[in-house]
């Protein structure tokens, strides 16, 4: 009975935990800079990212060797229209958004890095709680 007891008392901790990381802090600065590092990782693992530039994708690169964010600032959203009709969503223009201006660095094709910057804006859609990722241009 006391192991029951000891299950439940973990299990409603794990809850509230996760729901507190998930809920309050979408949308903040640290949860972009968060969800960016994901995206570059699995990018330089060879996974498919939200962070592949149309560059990288046009040139057919190898995924990059590194990254290094270099500035995050306030920025205006950026909501794709084929994922959500801007007409529809309620009060989109008030979603915290992030611009963030990235080095990311290849293998050039004489073997010597490469480094290409490269500007993005991460809108958080608190309805989805989904960050929207967008290579500017």
């Amino acid at each position: 009975m006391q192991s029951r007891r000891w299950v439940s008392l973990l299990l409603l901790i794990g809850l509230v935990g996760c729901s507190k990381l998930s809920g309050s802090h979408g949308g903040s600065e640290q949860a972009a800079r968060a969800f960016m590092a994901a995206e570059f990782n699995k990018w330089i693992a060879g996974q498919k990212s939200a962070a592949e530039t149309m560059k990288a994708r046009l040139e057919t690169r190898f995924p990059p060797l590194a990254y290094e964010i270099r500035s995050v600032v306030p920025d205006e959203p950026d909501v794709p229209v084929s994922d959500m009709i801007k007409s529809e969503a309620d009060n989109w223009r008030s979603w915290p958004a992030f611009r963030f201006n990235v080095y990311i660095e290849w293998k050039s094709q004489a073997g010597t890095p490469l480094k290409d910057v490269t500007t993005y804006t991460l809108t958080w859609n608190p309805h989805e709680k989904k960050w929207y990722i967008r290579e500017r241009f």
